[in-house]
């Protein structure tokens, strides 16, 4: 283990734990008030659908079905990039979904509309960081 230590599994019942911090956290729905949409978070091969209204998590799917490809945009990762996202104090580039995302680096794939996802990125990148705290 890293002296960043790291975290086993990306499961259905951590993604819900997350979704806890989420809903409870007292600055997104003000930062988050006009967060309505869907979007999927990957982790390896496991893809979770988030759906999102008024910057709280309303419902979580494991997997996507036909009915669920309506979603807005998407966040892939491998399950270690989300692991070193995670941790308390991130190693370096691993601090925020842009340097994961960066072409040296390509740990993180963001695809799908780009409109909702920079509309609401200062939500999104709140809610991300809450995974800190799981």
């Amino acid at each position: 283990m890293s002296r960043y230590g790291s975290r086993k599994s990306f499961d259905l019942e951590w993604v819900e734990r997350w979704a806890r911090c989420v809903n409870e956290d007292r600055v997104l729905p003000v930062i988050g008030r006009f967060f309505n949409n869907r979007f999927v978070l990957g982790v390896d091969e496991t893809e979770y659908l988030i759906e999102v209204s008024g910057g709280k998590i309303a419902r979580i799917s494991e997997g996507l079905t036909p009915n669920d490809l309506g979603f807005d945009f998407a966040l892939r990762a491998p399950s270690s990039a989300w692991a070193k996202f995670s941790q308390e104090v991130p190693p370096p580039m691993f601090n925020d979904i842009w340097a994961m995302a960066h072409p040296l680096h390509k740990q993180l794939v963001i695809d799908g509309d780009q409109l909702p996802f920079w509309q609401n990125i200062r939500a999104l990148t709140w809610m991300l960081a809450l995974m800190r705290q799981v």
